[in-house]
């Protein structure tokens, strides 16, 4: 369950597909399945079939046009097969094996279910169909009288997940059947487990992996995936847990966190972590105190790797480690486009998005902090990476919004002569301190933002937005976003930082084009 990629030859690549994340991106900005692969991995494929967006297990994708044909006729032939685990809290009145050809959209289609074992007042069935139609286990399973767990479409009870697996693929191309385990979730409820371990199991399942074939830091666990009010990374061998609340002192939350920790332990590993709470103002405060540590320390400086860049990382800093996991995405995208273009990227903190422009080949970029301690750690990620000699990288200790200023009068005093931007990355704080006695909160300044950087890129520039104002309005952010840019589009956050239902945007990203 933990391995993400499980099959691949010339023609077919075969994946364990998480929960969350749909097999094709249902528009513009939406990361499914494909995307992510297209982004992380170069890859460019062709659609077989399909998997639920709240469906795991094994899919298959075709590697090229040719393959893509021939799986158009190994499903009309019906001549591959397909088999599922499914959790119910219903029990089929009178069989334990059973098959319905109940035809779906006016199609032919037929599955044949089995029940394979039972607990606690759960049951777990195996479906096996040869050719699928739209949502065909889900609706067949309903109309035997097992709904699914979590399947609020069809009258299943209501679930962190839908509980639906594709557990096997026999492929008449090749030669062994591709198979994978049962989700452990499905295994927790027929034993009667239930709370945080199951939370954490189902967390997971979000994950399976996927994170790991683009870095050796991501989120595990994401506020509002778990009871408890926390969020947990992994930067490199090192945990780093954040607490959003102060009803509990730390070692009582960590004592209350440990099965979690002990199930987490079975899929990653590390060497040691970090207890830490969350002050929301961290200029009216240390963004980071009351820390609890155990197992081996981190030395002040650790290695987190994106791909093939590198970045340090700081636990032991009374602010933040130094590197946004919710941006690992934002990153990858300015890396494939930065290619010969100038870039500014303001708010810049460590620069890990100037690192990923100057790898990517940008004409120069110019990052502007006024935190010159964050500067200096940017400085640091240019030379671990080799890029500091490349002269593409300027460092630049000026309070954002007067630079934006007098880059405006730059160009109001010579137009003809102005350098325009072709690329602005745009990720401030939430607050922010600019000295005696001024400060900045993203809201107030938003539209002004937009309007003057919209005003320093090129007729065919881009601006990446971003921020993490979780109270603020989205709808308010975008509007102000298209009244300077001709297209908006937002983008998806990162698969570790789910977007959990009835809480608020963790981070709102918005790819903009003139």
């Amino acid at each position: 369950m933990n391995r993400p990629i499980l099959y691949e030859d010339d023609d077919w690549l075969i994946v364990n597909k998480p929960i969350g994340l749909a097999t094709h991106g249902a528009g513009t900005g939406d990361t499914g399945l494909v995307e992510w692969l297209a982004l992380h991995q170069g890859r460019k494929l062709h659609v077989c079939s399909r998997l639920d967006k709240g469906t795991s297990g094994v899919l298959l994708f075709a590697k090229h046009a040719g393959a893509s044909g021939r799986a158009q006729v190994i499903h009309e032939q019906q001549e591959a097969r397909k088999r599922y685990r499914f959790i119910s809290n219903r029990r089929q009145k009178d069989k334990e094996r059973w098959r319905i050809e109940e035809p779906l959209d006016g199609r032919k289609c037929s599955t044949l279910f089995r029940l394979v074992a039972e607990g606690y007042g759960y049951f777990c069935y195996e479906a096996t169909i040869h050719r699928g139609r739209t949502h065909q286990i889900r609706r067949h399973a309903a109309a035997a009288g097992v709904p699914i767990l979590g399947d609020n479409r069809y009258g299943g009870q209501k679930f962190l997940r839908l509980c639906l697996h594709c557990c096997e693929v026999d492929w008449p191309e090749i030669k062994t059947v591709v198979a994978v385990e049962q989700p452990d979730s499905f295994s927790l409820l027929l034993s009667g487990k239930s709370g945080l371990i199951l939370d954490g199991a189902v967390a997971w399942e979000r994950r399976m992996g996927w994170p790991g074939l683009a870095s050796n830091s991501f989120r595990l666990i994401h506020r509002g995936e778990v009871s408890l009010p926390v969020s947990i990374d992994l930067y490199s061998s090192y945990l780093s847990i954040t607490a959003f609340s102060r009803k509990k002192d730390s070692l009582h939350l960590k004592k209350e966190l440990q099965p979690l920790l002990d199930y987490l332990a079975t899929k990653v590993a590390w060497q040691g972590g970090m207890l830490r709470y969350h002050v929301r103002n961290p200029h009216q405060k240390k963004l980071i105190h009351d820390r609890l540590a155990w197992g081996d320390l981190p030395a002040n400086t650790i290695m987190a790797w994106e791909h093939d860049l590198t970045f340090g990382i700081n636990l032991n800093d009374s602010q933040h480690p130094g590197l946004f996991l919710d941006q690992r995405d934002s990153r990858r995208r300015i890396y494939q486009i930065a290619q010969g273009r100038r870039v500014a990227n303001l708010f810049a903190f460590t620069c890990s998005f100037s690192t990923a422009a100057v790898a990517g080949g940008c004409e120069v970029v110019f990052s502007v902090d006024l935190a010159g301690s964050s500067l200096a750690r940017g400085k640091d990620n240019f030379t671990l990476n080799d890029l500091e000699k490349s002269g593409r990288g300027k460092f630049i200790r000026e309070d954002v919004m007067k630079w934006l200023a007098r880059q405006e009068r730059k160009r109001a005093a010579g137009p003809g002569s102005f350098s325009h931007w072709d690329l602005i990355i745009c990720d401030p704080p939430v607050f922010a301190s600019a000295g005696k006695g001024q400060g900045f909160h993203v809201e107030k300044q938003w539209p002004e933002l937009t309007r003057q950087v919209r005003l320093l890129l090129s007729g065919h520039g881009i601006a990446l937005f971003a921020n993490n104002h979780r109270s603020g309005s989205g709808s308010f952010y975008r509007e102000e976003l298209q009244k300077h840019f001709q297209s908006v589009t937002s983008l998806t956050p990162p698969l570790d930082f789910p977007i959990m239902p009835g809480k608020p945007d963790h981070v709102r990203i918005y790819w903009c084009e003139v």
